[in-house]
């Protein structure tokens, strides 16, 4: 599996200096992430959200809890990365919320802003991809599975 690289400290830190002295704003801290789990994806995704057609992203419940993380939380801005670990994109979250798989609806898909917009599509892009996923890593994985959804706006770069 080609896995995004990870992040370059001074690059995303110049990124958030950026943003922050561009749009006069002074905001504590951030994250910063690649959306997708391999280089491809990642590109594919922060592109998306860069052009202000993704805005929002399902992350596995499962992902938070393996490594303890925190779920993301309203009000909280997270650095998008590009598959080379490059700052593309600073969102910040409106709304999060859990919903299992099987009840993520047409607006969900349409704001996720990927393939052809379509609940069919991103149902089966992610069947696909949380199956492959858990197979590989060793997790079991159903239709009732929780989701953390995020929904975003995108700050920066303005558009």
């Amino acid at each position: 599996m080609n896995e995004p690289a990870p992040g370059r400290k001074d690059l995303i830190e110049a990124f958030w200096l950026d943003y922050q002295l561009s749009c006069k704003v002074e905001v504590p801290g951030f994250a910063a992430s690649a959306l997708g789990h391999s280089r491809a994806l990642a590109d594919e995704l922060a592109e998306l959200v860069a052009g202000g057609i993704k805005r929002a992203h399902a992350t596995l419940e499962h992902d938070f809890t393996a490594d303890n993380d925190a779920l993301p939380q309203p009000g909280e801005y997270l650095v998008v990365l590009d598959g080379r670990g490059r700052p593309r994109a600073i969102v910040r979250n409106t709304h999060v919320e859990r919903r299992h798989f099987d009840e993520i609806d047409d607006a969900f898909a349409f704001e996720a802003g990927e393939g052809d917009l379509t609940l069919r599509w991103w149902l089966t892009a992610h069947r696909q991809d949380f199956a492959e996923r858990a197979e590989r890593e060793g997790f079991q994985v159903s239709e009732r599975a929780v989701l953390v959804l995020e929904y975003f706006e995108l700050v920066w770069p303005v558009r």
